[in-house]
């Protein structure tokens, strides 16, 4: 059976952003330059666009370029993609929202405090997936209503919400023993090998607005035709 070439083009795109070949928070080729890459035309590039935004991975704004918005490997229940699986909750539990002092004047120089929320992301049956470790500049974003996080993406409530305008990321990917804290989390030991990915997203004014750690013990089997 052959593959409509919507979905070859939506599939290529998606594995590009798990991968980081198109890092969250860069900006989406454009539509003549998807044209050139996939050797398609417009209306076809439109019609995976309006799909990738419905299912909030990426944001449009007119006259502006496309941001990437999401890396998780979840699609919302009306996607007209439907064969993209894993078996990942759509959603964090958000465990701890607090504002805290700013001990990370290095990395956010203007800021006196900080967001600090942590969730967790747990698999269909429960068994926790990764811990999730946001610091957030507080004077770019202004006041942030904690309930947003239990059923939102991060970025979206920064860029929808707090109106911030992301212009890069990136990405440190390291292997950590776990703290005593998170090992409880992960019904674990302390010191038990972890995977840390450490997520940067800056502003246009190069302002580093989110450090977002993601800490893994294990990985996953993704039931689609890359992984």
């Amino acid at each position: 059976m052959i593959t409509p070439k919507y979905k070859y083009i939506y599939y290529e795109i998606i594995k590009y952003i798990l991968t980081s070949k198109w890092p969250v928070g860069s900006s989406m080729k454009s539509e003549n330059e998807l044209i050139e890459i996939f050797k398609v035309s417009r209306i076809t590039i439109r019609n995976v666009l309006s799909i990738l935004e419905n299912e909030g991975r990426i944001k449009r704004s007119r006259g502006k370029k496309t941001l990437i918005l999401n890396r998780l490997l979840t699609y919302k229940k009306n996607s007209a993609i439907k064969n993209l699986l894993v078996d990942l909750k759509h959603y964090h539990s958000l465990e701890e929202f607090k504002v805290i002092s700013n001990n990370l004047k290095n990395k956010f120089p203007s800021s006196s405090s900080l967001y600090y929320l942590e969730r967790i992301l747990r698999f269909k049956n429960e068994r926790i997936y990764l811990i999730s470790k946001s610091y957030i500049a507080k004077n770019i974003t202004g006041i942030i209503n904690p309930e947003q996080f239990r059923v939102r993406n991060v970025l979206d409530i920064l860029i929808n919400t707090s109106k911030v305008k992301l212009k890069n990321s990136t990405q440190e990917i390291k292997a950590i023993n776990l703290s005593a804290k998170d090992a409880l989390i992960f019904h674990s030991v302390k010191g038990f090998p972890a995977l840390s990915n450490t997520w940067n997203f800056y502003d246009f004014n190069n302002n580093l607005v989110l450090i977002d750690e993601e800490i893994m013990i294990e990985s996953i089997r993704v039931n689609n035709k890359y992984y």
